[in-house]
């Protein structure tokens, strides 16, 4: 049974929408009103962003959600491409089978990319 959405609270939904579909992807609005955004990718996952006054700060850094990439180098290339566009890098790993790159959105969600290269 896949996962099919995430629904996240921001500040700014034009703001948000906008850091989804440059850096993963999230680029068709399936839905917008004066309440809630949805955005969809090519493979049917879904983003839903809802405008909120509270928008949590401080979460654990354990508290993620992830983009599954097929190849360690396609992760270690969208890590320069978040890094030349001035994205937050909050955690890198490159090691033991295992690629990934972890980064804040606009809000200080954790966003990660990762790719299973072998164990």
């Amino acid at each position: 049974m896949p996962l099919n959405h995430v629904a996240l609270t921001v500040g700014d939904r034009e703001a948000s929408a906008a850091f989804y579909a440059q850096h993963f992807g999230m680029t068709e609005r399936v839905h917008a009103d004066e309440h809630l955004m949805i955005l969809g990718s090519p493979d049917g996952s879904l983003l839903a962003l809802s405008d909120g006054e509270e928008v949590p700060r401080g979460l654990p850094r354990t508290n993620h959600f992830g983009f599954r990439l097929a190849h360690g180098d396609d992760v270690r290339r969208a890590r320069e491409r978040l890094r030349e566009a001035g994205v937050e890098e909050t955690e890198w790993q490159d090691d033991h089978g295992f690629v990934r790159v972890q980064v804040a959105d606009p809000d200080g969600y954790r966003v990660e990319l990762f790719a299973v290269t072998g164990i």
